[in-house]
């Protein structure tokens, strides 16, 4: 087995070996006596290696259907395995109870799932997913917040309500307008037809007078 010179080591407890002009195994990972775990990387420190998490809401069906919701937080990319994922409410510091997918390897990193149904009177609170990883920026927990699930519902009822009342002012609002053009186009008709019948009226009693003088 060949050999590499390893710059870093991670301990699986969170504690850092820094090692320099080591000579370790081409292996990523090496078992020692007790169970401890080393994790040998020659990654970059410039690399970002932290979770990259992407959130997905409770859909409508769900809601309707269960009167639940899940929380979906996917974690991605990240190194090592190593990583804690709980949630809270947003004002809370209970560890509510959830759910966990395993850790992933895809390609040099990994990925994770994991959710929270919320129920009851959780629905209209905000919950928030806390993220510990040796590799987040700045070593501080990732901490991404949920909306509450019916005060999102009815921000969308509301946003529908208001795009169809939009609709119907701007239909209604087309429908002025045209009336309105209507009835000018109806008064200037009645102008025309006002008009015409002043000048025929005024030319047939020239026409009488003109007969009635040429008689005399």
């Amino acid at each position: 087995m060949g050999s590499k010179i390893a710059t870093r080591v991670t301990v699986v407890n969170g504690t850092w070996l820094q090692q320099s002009a080591v000579a370790m195994p081409l292996a990523k990972q090496v078992i020692m006596s007790g169970g401890t775990k080393l994790v040998v990387t020659d990654k970059s420190s410039d690399t970002d290696i932290s979770p990259k998490p992407t959130i997905f809401l409770p859909s409508v069906v769900e809601i309707d259907l269960h009167k639940a919701g899940t929380h979906l937080c996917v974690l991605e990319n990240f190194f090592p395995d190593v990583i804690k994922v709980y949630w809270e409410e947003k004002y809370g510091e209970r560890i509510l109870e959830s759910q966990e997918g395993d850790t992933t390897k895809t390609d040099d990193t990994y990925m994770k799932m994991s959710w929270l149904t919320v129920t009851g009177e959780s629905m209209y609170k905000e919950h928030r997913c806390i993220i510990k990883h040796e590799n987040n920026k700045g070593g501080v927990d990732q901490e991404i917040l949920f909306p509450a699930i019916n005060k999102a519902r009815v921000n969308k009822t509301e946003a529908c309500f208001k795009d169809k009342y939009d609709a119907l002012r701007l239909q209604l609002t087309y429908t002025s307008a045209y009336t309105s053009a209507y009835c000018t186009y109806l008064l200037l008709l009645f102008k025309s037809v006002v008009y015409l019948a002043i000048i025929t009226f005024c030319l047939l009693r020239r026409t009488a007078v003109c007969s009635n003088g040429k008689s005399s």
